[in-house]
């Protein structure tokens, strides 16, 4: 199978550019501290009943007016004598399609491998950005049930040319919180970056290395970065 004919290739670069590839990851570090310095996002707590766009519906589970992205509904478990207690209820996220989480990379004579990392925004993170996927969107995003912009650098994604999927696989989201959900891990590799159309301030390059180094950072680095390099 061609994707992995293709993963096989792309584990002899990522070999061949071990003697090249940066290693620190200060300037990446820097480049956050810099971004979080720029931008504006603030986050706080509130009152589900406050939350725009969202009510409970007869049952008392919360959707979206829009009837997508994910709900929150109650699970009744037996677990047997397998867990800490035989049987539970709790609520849970659920959601009837899951998403893509995509890595982009390239190779320069320079730097060899690298992969593009986003320096994303969540209202959960702990030091407000988080080095992310270049893609981590569900498909409600990329269908823009919210009505705002098309989620950045999915055109990469659709592109006829100028890019080879090195691997593309399900995995399943972490089950203690979301209902049988599974989103497409994705490591994409560029022939050509005149695919990508976005913007590209809130992205930055990084070595396999330098992210090895990050995932030992408190707090920088998202996991499902860690999940879709796996395979390499």
């Amino acid at each position: 199978m061609a994707e992995r004919t293709h993963l096989d290739w792309f584990r002899e670069r990522l070999a061949a550019s071990r003697a090249i590839e940066p290693r620190d990851p200060a300037p990446i570090l820097a480049w956050r501290e810099a971004q979080r310095n720029r931008i504006r996002f603030k986050a706080d707590l509130i009152g589900l009943d406050e939350v725009r766009g969202w009510s409970r519906d007869e049952n008392g589970n919360v959707r979206h007016k829009s009837g997508q992205f994910f709900a929150v509904e109650g699970v009744r478990v037996e677990s047997g004598d397998l867990r800490e207690v035989s049987s539970w209820d709790q609520p849970i996220y659920t959601q009837p399609e899951g998403g893509i989480l995509a890595l982009l990379a390239r190779e320069t004579p320079v730097n060899g491998v690298q992969f593009l990392l986003n320096g994303k925004p969540e209202p959960g993170n702990i030091g407000v950005i988080q080095f992310s996927p270049t893609i981590q969107s569900t498909w409600s995003n990329i269908r823009r049930a919210h009505a705002g912009k098309r989620p950045p650098m999915v055109e990469v994604l659709t592109a006829e040319a100028g890019v080879r999927i090195v691997y593309r696989a399900e995995h399943n989201e972490e089950g203690g919180r979301f209902w049988r959900k599974s989103n497409e891990n994705i490591i994409a590799f560029l022939d050509d970056e005149r695919v990508i159309e976005t913007d590209m301030t809130m992205f930055c390059w990084a070595s396999l290395r330098q992210i090895k180094e990050l995932a030992l950072m408190d707090n920088v680095l998202s996991p499902f970065v860690k999940t879709i390099l796996l395979p390499l």
